[in-house]
Formats: C-alpha cells, structure tokens, sequence
C-alpha cells in the first residue's frame, strides 16, 4: 500500500529521481482517513476515464478539432459578442477556420516545428491562431499584448520565433524599432487593419491570411506527443520571464484525465475570463472545448451582464473573481433597509451552522478530523433541525444571490490561489459548487483538485489520476506525517514541462 503522503493513480515512468527537480511551495499536509479516501478517488476517477477516454489515441492538440467537428459539427463552439464584429462559431466552423489559419502559414513557408510568438489577448482569434499554429506544425511562445515591451521582444528573441502574430497595428509599432535586431521576417496581425508598408517586414492581416489559406491546401505533419506545443513565460519576481516547454503529451494528459473532476456535456455554457495564454484558462478551454462546450467570451466590464444572459454551466476564474461575487453580494444587503438586512444575515447565520454541521456529520471539516462517531452523529441532528430554515433561505435570500450567477452553474473551478474559507462558506449557502484546484505553469497545470463528491473545504484537492504528488520535510526530503506541514513535490516528464535555458542574440546583445 503506498503511503499516506503520496498518491498514484497508476505507475507512471518518469526521468530521474522523484526530487531531481521538484516543484516546491509550502502547504499544509492537512488530510484525514487519507488510505480510505485516495482509495475511493482511485475507483472513482478510474470509473470515469474509462468511461470517457475519447482522445487517448491522439498524438498532438491540434488532432482534436477535427474530431469534434465530427461530433459536435453543428454545436455552437464560442461566441465573442464583444469582438468587432461579434461572432458565433460552430465546431465545424471553428475546425475551418483553424486548418485555414494553417494553410496560410504553410503558403506562406512557415514549416513543420517553427517557432512563432503570439502576443495578444482572450479572443476567438486568439484561439484560432494558437491552434492554427500547431496545426501548421508550429510551436508557440504567448504573452498577452499588454505586456511591457521590453518583456515581449524578450520572449520573442529567447524563444527563437522566426514569425509573430500580435494583436493589432499599435502593438506591431510598439515593437516594430526593435524588431530588426530578430530573426522575424513575417508579421501577422489578428486585426483586419491594413498592414502599413514595410521595407524588412511581410506583414499580413487575419483577413489576408485566412484568404491565402483558403487557396492552399493543407498539408498534414507529423508532430509526435514528446514535441514542444508551447511555451508559457512566467513573470517572475526577479529578472527576466521564465519559459515553460510544454509538450503535446503534457497538454494531452490534462485533457485526458480532467473528466475524472468535472464531466460537461456537449453544449454545455462556458464562460472565459481569464487570459487565454495563462495555463489554467488555457487547458480549461483545451478540456472543454474537447466535450463539445460553448465558451462565450467575457470581460471585467460585461461579466455581470453576460452571466445572466449566458447562464453558464462552468467557469473558471482565480480566488479574486469569487470574492468580487462575494463582495457585490454583501453591498447589496448593505443597501437594504435595517430590517431586511437583519433578516438577510439572521439567515445567513443560520446557514452558515447548518453547513458547518453537516460538514461535520460529513466528516469534511478540515479543520477537525477524525471526528468520533458520537460527534458526527450529534452534528448530523443539529443539521437535519437547521435544514428546513436553510431551505427557507434559500427561497428568500440566496436564490436571488445564485441568479446574480446566471442559476444554472454546475460547477465553478478556481485555481491560481489560496481561497479564503468565508468565501467557501458563502458559495455552498447560496447552493452553488465551488471546486479548487492547485498546480503550476510547469505542471501543465492541474496537479491535484477538488472532488464534486469530495470537495473538502480549505484543501486542494486529490492529485489528479496518472500524476504523483509527495509531502516531504524542507530539509531532509522524508515525507512528513499527516497534520505537518512540508513540501510538494512533483516528478518531471512524462506529464510535467521544464524551462527553457537556451538565450537568444537581442537578450545576449541588449
């Protein structure tokens, strides 16, 4: 039987030892009946894989959308309603438009495994583009168009991208004084803005490219599963960016084995926020792109708007987005008169000894394990006497706080920190399921995340299946006890992505 600090779905073969190059943060190795748990996610997320496998055979990301076309043709892919124009996408129209984007590449002699930045933002051009670029064979370094200059004409220049595909003009002349000094002789801009002529540069807009496209046939390549699909630069607190080689394979188990925490159906409502170059939103749009969901594009200004219109099944957002919810909800309450903000927060009060109670009969209180059987037993009737008044708030309050959402979640999926327990506490009142996850850029990114079945609170979830997760002590390496805290630690290859050293001549020169 493993041991209590580590799980493994199933044995995977890895390079090196287990800490040759590990993962590091400090958590709490906070878990209880752990060996009867894992156990339980083992057969569970075993159950559902298999179920639930329908991409195990591919070999690269881009030999996805052809599938999906085929099985979900006629579904609505996306809708960006605030792109000029708006636009609404099928599967069978976005896997047109991203062989398309190929071809135009390939007229334009961009061969199998070149190297192509993209810096722009969250857009249905921008995914386009992304998957465009693999399809054609290509890898690419992103960053959002917003970035500072300096860091943009970096990554370009380290990740040795010989094409670059930016957001519009004004960011092509933001760079364009520096880009002499690089080995880009193409240009492409996602925008439909007439290139302004350029002596050195071939610089095409979106348009002119899907044009050429549109005259030049595919031609398929052989990219295998080891070969690097991307590269993702981190922003680090000292120095220059660091860039992330992520292979097909490490994007391809994400996409294989996250059916294991959620299960979306075919036109399913997704709403995006996040950057679509970040790694979390990334793989989530891989993952639910891949099950046939529509994703509609949102911004901070149109959110509230759009989840009410929309009413999305998921979303995918950081700690911050849930407690700017949190925060709308309670400035509400605040505007009501003295006495319905007394009858509001009685309830709440109430609902939040009824959670806390049933979390303990539940034996999901992180905070207090190993309940005795007495204890659980007591909270379960001290939760079954506070059930009927929780119901009576939900009808009066929290429903109109769960509309504010759209009232159709399934799940909300938060990732890229800590999230703070009130904020927990506030989701599962209102009855809306909050699940989190952790992991990093280099991880692809989901090392472990929270259960539906067993979402448990102030943690961070099971591993996910095929990866293996170790609590070590900082010094010595040996895993520590239940209730210490320690280190994470995570193997390298197959499923996780390493950095890239390899400088370029403008970080060398400049």
């Amino acid at each position: 039987m493993l041991s209590p600090a580590i799980f493994r779905a199933r044995l995977n073969p890895c390079c090196g030892r287990i800490d040759r190059k590990p993962f590091v943060v400090v958590v709490a190795a906070a878990m209880t009946t752990l060996s009867a748990a894992l156990q339980e996610v083992r057969q569970r997320d075993r159950a559902f894989i298999e179920a639930h496998s329908p991409y195990q055979h591919i070999q690269a990301i881009h030999e996805i959308w052809p599938l999906v076309a085929q099985r979900y043709g006629g579904i609505v892919a996306l809708r960006d309603a605030h792109y000029k124009p708006a636009i609404t996408m099928t599967y069978s129209e976005l896997e047109v438009a991203i062989r398309t984007f190929a071809s135009g590449l390939q007229a334009l002699g961009v061969g199998n495994r070149a190297h192509v930045a993209l810096f722009a933002d969250n857009s249905h051009r921008w995914f386009i583009a992304d998957q465009g670029i693999m399809t054609a064979g290509g890898m690419n370094a992103v960053r959002s168009g917003t970035a500072e200059t300096e860091e943009l004409l970096y990554i370009a220049d380290h990740s040795q991208s010989t094409v670059l595909v930016v957001e519009n003009q004004a960011l092509l002349k933001r760079l364009r004084q520096r880009l002499d000094a690089l080995p880009i002789p193409l240009v492409i801009l996602l925008s439909d803005e007439t290139p302004t002529a350029d002596d050195r540069l071939k610089i095409l807009n979106f348009k002119q490219l899907m044009a050429l496209g549109e005259q030049h046939p595919y031609t398929p390549v052989t990219v295998k599963p080891e070969d690097l699909a991307t590269l993702i630069y981190t922003s680090g607190t000292t120095g220059q960016p660091k860039g992330v080689m992520l292979s097909h394979r490490n994007l391809l188990h994400q996409i294989n084995t996250l059916e294991a925490i959620v299960q979306p159906q075919p036109g399913d409502n997704v709403m995006s926020i996040l950057p679509s170059w970040h790694s979390f939103e990334r793989t989530a749009e891989y993952f639910l792109f891949s099950r046939g969901c529509t994703q509609t594009y949102t911004n901070i200004r149109h959110i509230k708007a759009d989840m009410k219109a929309t009413k999305p099944q998921y979303m995918v957002g950081v700690p911050r987005l849930w407690e700017s919810i949190y925060e709308g909800a309670q400035k509400q309450f605040r505007e009501q008169t003295a006495s319905k903000q007394r009858l509001i927060f009685t309830f709440f009060g109430l609902s939040q000894r009824y959670v806390t109670h049933l979390w303990r009969f539940q034996d999901m209180k992180i905070d207090q394990p190993n309940l005795s059987a007495l204890e659980r037993l007591g909270s379960g009737v001290v939760a079954l006497a506070l059930w009927p008044l929780h119901q009576l708030g939900k009808k009066l309050v929290y429903g109109k706080v769960r509309e504010a959402t759209g009232g159709q979640v399934k799940h909300l999926i938060s990732g890229g920190g800590s999230l703070a327990r009130h904020i927990d506490v506030f989701f599962e009142i209102i009855g809306v399921s909050l699940l989190v996850g952790y992991g990093l850029t280099e991880t692809s990114p989901v090392l472990s995340a929270r259960r539906p079945w067993r979402n448990l609170r102030g943690a961070a979830g099971q591993p996910i299946p095929f990866t293996e997760v170790k609590i070590v002590n900082l010094d010595t390496r040996q895993e520590v006890p239940q209730g210490e805290t320690g280190l994470v630690l995570a193997p390298w290859p197959p499923d996780h992505g390493r950095l890239l050293s390899q400088p370029g001549s403008y970080s060398k020169s400049h």
